[in-house]
């Protein structure tokens, strides 16, 4: 009996060993290194949707979505191999190329204020330290650091919300609307050009004959998501305007310059209304001195509430544009494929 039990006590030690080396190898591995950089880069997916970054910035969220889909290719295709054979550097790289992308998708040409953007340095830093870490195999401080960056992200994706908000008002739409139709019948019915700015999409659009004939990368104010209300609130304002004024070379601060009528009739009395209801200061003034011009390019909004498009632009329009070519500025447009139903002329 000692000796049945003596066998079975090494049989079950056996058993357990096996079981333990079973466990540990297939079960209990660790997490791969820069997991944590993983997970704030999937949980970006959700902060991007949230803040429509498929439609104000398109191009970038395409981008990010397809280094997520590289990054979870790559992460199942290691963890499909037996443990020891595994290696995650490719795995790594894409994790860091996911999470940069998610920032160009973020900050994409979004008239966010100086803490805004302040907020999104402090994510990308942060992502950047959690990285140095994770390197070190410091995984708690790694993490640390991500749960850091997602609270600075949520911060500015709040603002991000409260600004692009807007161009989903449906009220405003059917405004912004009404103006592009009629901008494009009155092309037709004249057979002349105008001109479209359309903010969201950070386009400058030539009509002609009530077809869309050229489009123009446009960087906008500062603070050109909202429609302009004072002077010095770097908005680019919305409305129907018309060119008053062309300045040539060596006429105008920027290349080019085509001036239009803002502050128009409807502009001056929203204002009035604003200081009337205390939505702006009484000490506040109606600003002017719109205009498109050129030096743009730099894909960011940074004009005092322009229309900047980049220099070779610049000439192309100036010289198909002429005074009283009627300029219409919206926040957005709901059939905006119509725009696109004939493809652009030289």
């Amino acid at each position: 009996m000692k000796r049945i039990l003596q066998h079975l006590k090494t049989w079950w030690g056996t058993v357990v060993g096996a079981g333990a080396f079973v466990v540990a190898v297939f079960g209990l591995a660790p997490d791969p290194p820069q997991i944590g950089l993983f997970h704030s880069a999937m949980t970006q997916d959700r902060i991007l949707k949230e803040a429509q970054a498929e439609v104000y910035a398109p191009d970038e969220y395409d981008d990010y979505v397809r280094a997520m889909s590289r990054v979870k290719e790559e992460l199942a295709a290691q963890q499909a191999k037996f443990y020891y054979s595994r290696q995650y550097l490719t795995f790594e790289r894409l994790s860091r190329e996911a999470v940069e992308a998610s920032g160009r998708a973020r900050t994409h040409r979004v008239g966010l204020s100086d803490s805004g953007r302040a907020s999104l340095v402090r994510v990308e830093v942060l992502l950047r330290e959690a990285d140095m870490f994770g390197r070190e195999d410091r995984w708690h401080e790694s993490n640390d650091r991500v749960r850091t960056a997602l609270t600075f992200a949520r911060t500015a994706h709040a603002e991000l919300q409260n600004r692009v908000g807007r161009y989903d008002d449906a009220g405003l739409i059917k405004q912004w609307d009404r103006w592009v139709y009629e901008t494009l019948d009155w092309s037709s019915r004249n057979g002349e050009r105008a001109v479209v700015v359309v903010k969201s999409r950070n386009l400058c659009l030539l009509l002609e004959s009530g077809h869309m004939v050229r489009a123009y990368d446009a960087d906008l104010g500062k603070n050109g998501v909202f429609d302009k209300s004072y002077r010095g609130d770097y908005a680019t304002p919305e409305g129907k305007y018309r060119i008053i004024k062309k300045k040539g070379a060596g006429q105008s601060k920027y290349h080019k310059a085509l001036l239009i009528n803002y502050p128009n009739d409807e502009d001056i009395r929203a204002f009035r209304r604003d200081r009337t209801l205390g939505r702006v200061s009484i000490r506040s003034r109606l600003g002017g001195h719109i205009e498109i011009h050129g030096d743009g390019g730099r894909d960011r909004n940074w004009t005092e509430g322009c229309v900047a498009l980049p220099n070779a632009d610049m000439d192309h329009i100036f010289s198909r544009t002429a005074i009283g070519t009627p300029v219409t500025i919206v926040g957005n447009f709901s059939d905006f494929d119509r725009l696109f139903s004939r493809p652009n002329k030289s």
